[in-house]
């Protein structure tokens, strides 16, 4: 798919707008002008979610800076320590694993396995939201600046793989239905396009049913971001990230867990995960 299809844009065109809309942002917030985390690759992903419209993007950008500032997101990384992140995700498994073809983070979830009510023994729900947010400013900080770095090239998006082994009703509770739902909320309206790819592995019958209906009904960028694997998921997995880098319980030759939290940003310019 060519920049032109993804888009409905010319590159210059976006060059254009993006242009713009940084004269437009900074005009209404000095904000933009002083900070260095506001560069062109993070407006133009908030230019992007709402393709290309000057006004919608500038307001969805502004109550962005309003959320930071009541979420207290610019220092999360320094004032919030997650002490039950062990534990939290020997209840959620969920986290970074080594990186794509692509060289993007990869990022691994298996929602078969939440055990909601013995998380609600270990964490709070506005913990587990803080440590969510927490990961998403590492991984703007660190985490893409090392994969960008070993890449070559800037990197700015992870490969999801969602694993649905093992996920029945009791995973669709009340309680995980809402706090999904804020997470996704929060991620749409904060981290727009920081998602590459998803990858579905695992999924029941019924899941796949319901994908057959929904799918037809996404626009084709949308759909080209989320594939539904076969039961033989490792073929398509070794399509976009090399056998070193999958896990080794998922067929691949990599022996780290997602605790280990293994990748580029191990290496030098991340910080230990406390």
């Amino acid at each position: 798919m060519s920049f032109e299809e993804l888009w409905g844009i010319t590159e210059e065109r976006e060059a254009t707008l993006l242009r713009e809309y940084r004269v437009n942002l900074e005009r209404i917030s000095p904000e933009v002008r002083s900070s260095a985390t506001f560069d062109d690759y993070y407006l133009r992903r908030f230019l992007r979610a709402r393709d290309h419209d000057l006004q919608k993007a500038e307001s969805m950008f502004m109550n962005h800076l309003k959320w930071r500032k009541d979420f207290g997101t610019d220092t999360i990384l320094e004032d919030f320590v997650y002490d039950e992140r062990e534990a939290f995700l020997a209840l959620y498994p969920q986290g970074y694993h080594k990186v794509d073809k692509m060289g993007r983070p990869v990022y691994i979830q298996h929602l078969g396995q939440i055990n909601m009510k013995a998380m609600k023994n270990v964490t709070t729900e506005e913990r587990m939201i803080r440590f969510h947010v927490q990961e998403y400013e590492r991984a703007l900080k660190y985490i893409f600046p090392a994969c960008s770095l070993a890449a070559g090239e800037h990197v700015s998006q992870t490969l999801a793989i969602m694993d649905l082994k093992g996920l029945g009703m009791r995973h669709l509770s009340g309680d995980v239905k809402r706090i999904l739902s804020v997470l996704t909320r929060i991620d749409q309206d904060n981290y727009p396009e920081t998602l590459g790819k998803t990858l579905i592995i695992n999924a029941p019958r019924v899941f796949r049913a319901i994908w057959s209906i929904v799918k037809p009904m996404l626009d084709p960028r949308t759909q080209s971001k989320i594939e539904v694997c076969p039961g033989d998921f490792l073929p398509v997995l070794k399509e976009w990230v090399d056998v070193e880098n999958i896990p080794s319980y998922l067929g691949g030759k990599s022996r780290g867990s997602l605790i280990d939290d293994l990748g580029p940003w191990r290496e030098e310019l991340a910080p230990k995960v406390t």
